[in-house]
């Protein structure tokens, strides 16, 4: 009878084990299944447009875009747009990158008023933003604030140095251009920019609000001469115009001033106000304003 019993005991207790066994194969398969579910939907759901790749400088100056850096304030930190005012060449979109320098950060409130810095984030350094350009209708432009958003999502106010402003164009046959920039967050009555090759000198301008000067890509139309070029020391071994562009965040208070171009030499200068251009010496006084174009001639 005992016997019996424990013989009763053991089939149940397999049949036991058995349902155990067939359940956790089960519980793993449809795991399984799941797992590699998931692991795949994010190759579909996280693929991205490829980026443009388009060779650098190598478009005639005539054949290039007219593009601006211009700086602006608002509260929450200092401000970029990149305008597109005409293309040559057209393109259905563009690529930007400005990739900038700053010296150090500071942390603000939405609002504008000063919080601690986040850890890390003092020290500045190297940084970077990217986006597309729609240019189904010129002009365009962005809105783009220097910093990064953390702590909370305060805004980093950086104390911008210098970078550059690169456009991969999506076109027919792509091109690409690139420039060098300079930002002035205090006023210097001559000011030069970074790499050195241009320098604006007039009295007063120490006393001016927040400017930029722009490494030229493209030229407006009607030049008074022959620009002067210098090879670009990119990946493709194109060319740049030797012409600078000043953007004021405010309307300036300086009229006039001289320009000087310590790595190039040229005959001649052209200044762009925004409508004509106009011819001088390299030692004339010349106008100084929102967005005037300073051009070395042969």
């Amino acid at each position: 009878m005992e016997k019996a019993k424990n013989q009763k005991m053991l089939i149940i207790g397999g049949v036991i084990v058995a349902v155990i066994v067939i359940g956790l194969i089960a519980f793993f398969v449809v795991r399984g299944k799941k797992d590699n579910t998931t692991d795949e939907q994010p190759v579909e759901t996280q693929v991205k447009k490829k980026r443009v790749s388009a060779p650098q400088n190598l478009l005639p100056i005539d054949k290039r875009p007219l593009v601006s850096l211009r700086p602006f304030g608002k509260s929450g930190g200092r401000f970029v747009s990149i305008e597109v005012q005409s293309l040559p060449q057209k393109a259905k979109s563009a690529e930007y990158e400005i990739v900038y320098n700053v010296i150090g950060a500071s942390a603000v409130s939405a609002a504008g008023a000063a919080i601690p810095t986040p850890a890390g984030e003092e020290e500045g350094g190297l940084q970077a933003f990217i986006g597309e350009l729609d240019l189904s209708q010129l002009p365009t432009s962005t809105e783009n604030r220097f910093g990064t958003c953390s702590a909370g999502g305060a805004c980093i106010n950086n104390n911008v140095d210098y970078g550059t402003l690169t456009l991969d164009f999506d076109a027919d046959e792509k091109y690409g251009v690139k420039s060098d920039w300079t930002y002035f967050e205090k006023g210097q009555d001559e000011s030069v920019t970074h790499n050195g090759t241009f320098s604006l000198t007039a009295d007063g301008l120490a006393d001016e609000k927040d400017y930029l000067i722009l490494e030229m890509i493209g030229l407006p139309t009607g030049l008074p001469g022959e620009i002067v070029t210098v090879a670009d020391d990119g990946k493709d071994h194109g060319t740049r115009p030797v012409a600078y562009q000043i953007s004021f965040t405010a309307t300036p208070a300086v009229t006039d001033g001289t320009v000087a171009f310590p790595q190039s030499t040229g005959s001649g200068l052209a200044v762009y106000d925004g409508k004509d251009w106009q011819s001088f010496s390299l030692t004339d006084s010349v106008p100084v304003g929102h967005n005037y174009i300073y051009a070395l001639l042969q």
